[in-house]
């Protein structure tokens, strides 16, 4: 049946001439649904009945569609007294048609619904992830054509002599996830030592979650992804097989690829894959969670961004821009200044990247996530290496075009389309200033030592390591060469508090970054008050005390855990809690000291996890 269904609506149709025809030849499209992104990545999903819109689509396609500040996170720009948000419709996207295996029409075909890409537009300003990363790829791609027709030599030889056409960017992203069925059942300390020894790193997937996995990648096949591979990622432990041979207690971390595509498209297809995904394993009693720290203890979710860089000549050459133009060299002057761009500005472009409590407890040291501003490029350039430890590598291939960056900070719950943005700014500033520079002297600049001076990178950092930067660096080591790591998302975002200077005159303007920074530091706050906090009481209610199997030690360690709970949570006349401290801060929008506030709650309860498995660990029951 799957194969006699739409997956995607053909670029002829995408206009109200012809649309109309084509929904009323395929009746099991039922809804229309106008999916823009705000600042943090929320996507709109609304069903518009077919015959609605078919009667006012030269309405709607004339941004006849509307939506109020409320709706979509764009604080500064859509207030409460300026909210009117208009639809673009994007007719050069892809349109997936998403199908509801759940309503059947009387044929028998899931009901259907055409999920339409837009552009959110404010005053006649767009103003949306989508509109952003757009507006850059043709800010950057300008000044690169002009970069480029300056100086040739930036081209291999025999390209010098045809005149450039345009820059071709690519993106290709990793989706890992968590498939669970019951989370509370599965003990954290068996994830701890299922990760440990690697037991389901690239293992056989069983039972419904091996069909799952099968049935994702050819879903996405059908919608044309052209999917690479799917399989078990480090995180996990063995479900339990019932009577009827059905998995239960699953807690599984899976990965699936696919084939990259320029970044708007790109980042589109990450959005739905991670809808179809998730749907998928729904529909078998399973849920696929994309966050990026699901499980304490456990191994977070990571979406490495692999981006790259293509000119194209007018003689039809293609020429990728990071490649080398001889052996004994990593990259070209293009791609050592790319990759200083990203490094050097990384303080900058984090925030896009990083601006949540889940996103920053996966980037912890043991769990294969980057904490450190550091780069790998391998042993040598004739033997390329992939270091899991380092923000960046290099990734190279046989083929020249296949050289490019793999960027590991990223989750599944990254705003793609605003941390692409930010990609392209970076590289852009160090290609400038990589420009009439040689390889060989960037190959040099980029290794420097600490204390060695630079044109463009930090005289008191270096940026390259080979090394395992988990095992082989203390982590003051890590801290005096690489930078420190924020430890909270207030010291993720402070950044951009105002607009770094690199946004200037950038599609990153400053109400979107502005706007952008207001969405995450508000999103903090909430998680703080609304998740964090609940769980941490939660948690204290259920430590029980078992005084009639208590001997001395037993005694005194539990005094230390009524003393740590109270100092967490309880007021007294003469000092306020931890938790009621915290509040009070956020409450008054001291944020610099809620996320001190915030570190000593952690650090606290951290302590308090552990004096609590020491006395229940020393229980015997008789």
């Amino acid at each position: 049946m799957k194969k006699d269904l739409q997956w995607t609506v053909p670029d002829q149709f995408k206009n109200p001439e012809t649309l109309k025809t084509y929904l009323n030849n395929f009746r099991e499209i039922r809804f229309i649904s106008l999916v823009g992104i705000d600042f943090l990545g929320n996507d709109t999903d609304e069903r518009i009945p077919v015959d609605y819109f078919i009667k006012n689509m030269a309405d709607i396609f004339s941004g006849g569609v509307q939506t109020d500040g409320s709706s979509v996170n764009l604080p500064g720009i859509a207030t409460l007294n300026d909210a009117k948000i208009d639809f673009v419709i994007d007719t050069g996207s892809k349109w997936f048609v998403d199908h509801n295996f759940d309503n059947l029409t009387a044929e028998g075909k899931p009901v259907a619904t055409v999920r339409i890409p837009i552009f959110f537009k404010h005053h006649n300003k767009l103003c949306c992830s989508r509109s952003v990363l757009k507006n850059t790829m043709s800010h950057v791609r300008k000044e690169l054509i002009a970069i480029i027709t300056a100086n040739k030599d930036l081209l291999p030889e025999p390209a010098r002599y045809s005149e450039i056409k345009d820059i071709e960017f690519t993106l290709g992203t990793e989706l890992e996830f968590w498939v669970r069925s019951a989370v509370d059942k599965v003990p954290a300390r068996d994830l701890e030592v299922s990760q440990m020894l690697k037991e389901s790193y690239w293992k056989r997937t069983k039972g419904q979650v091996r069909t799952c996995l099968e049935e994702a990648l050819e879903v996405l096949g059908l919608y044309g992804f052209e999917p690479e591979m799917g399989h078990k990622e480090v995180g996990g432990i063995k479900g339990k097989i019932s009577a009827d041979g059905r998995l239960f207690d699953v807690m599984e971390q899976l990965e699936i690829n696919w084939k990259y595509s320029d970044p708007l498209t790109a980042c589109d297809n990450e959005l739905f894959a991670r809808i179809v995904i998730k749907e998928i394993f729904r529909r078998s009693g399973l849920e696929a969670t994309v966050v990026a720290k699901p499980v304490e203890g456990a191994a977070g979710s990571g979406e490495h961004m692999h981006v790259g860089m293509v000119a194209i000549l007018k003689n039809g050459m293609k020429i990728n821009l990071f490649a080398p133009q001889s052996n004994d060299i990593f990259l070209s002057s293009t791609g050592y200044g790319a990759l200083m761009g990203l490094l050097r500005n990384w303080e900058v472009v984090n925030p896009f990247v990083t601006h949540s409590n889940s996103a920053l407890k996966r980037l912890k040291p043991g769990f294969e996530a980057p904490v450190s501003i550091a780069a790998s490029l391998g042993m040598s350039p004739q033997s390329p290496s992939r270091n899991r430890s380092v923000l960046a590598c290099l990734v190279r291939g046989d083929n020249p075009a296949t050289t490019r960056f793999e960027i590991r900070a990223p989750n599944p719950h990254t705003n793609s389309y605003l941390a692409m943005s930010a990609f392209l700014i970076a590289m852009l500033d160090g290609i400038r200033y990589s420009t009439g520079r040689s390889p060989s002297d960037l190959d040099a600049e980029i290794h420097k030592k600490q204390g060695e001076p630079s044109g463009y990178l930090m005289k008191d950092r270096e940026y390259v390591s080979e090394k395992d930067l988990f095992e082989d660096y203390t982590p003051a080591e890590r801290e005096s060469l690489f930078g420190k790591a924020p430890a909270t998302v207030y010291e993720a975002i402070s950044p951009i508090e105002s607009t770094p200077e690199l946004y200037r005159n950038t599609p990153l303007s400053p109400s979107i970054v502005r706007s952008f920074y207001l969405s995450a530091l508000r999103k903090w706050e909430v998680e703080i008050v609304q998740k964090e906090i609940p769980a941490i009481i939660k948690d204290l209610r259920s430590i029980e005390r078992y005084d009639e199997l208590e001997n001395d030690l037993d005694y005194k360690t539990w005094e230390s855990i009524a003393s740590l709970r109270n100092l967490i949570a309880k007021d007294s006349l003469s000092q306020k809690s931890l938790v009621s401290r915290l509040k009070e801060s956020l409450s008054k929008g001291d944020y610099a000291r809620a996320s001190s506030q915030f570190l000593e709650l952690q650090r606290v309860y951290s302590e308090l996890k552990e004096v609590t498995n020491l006395y229940r660990s020393n229980m015997v029951s008789e």
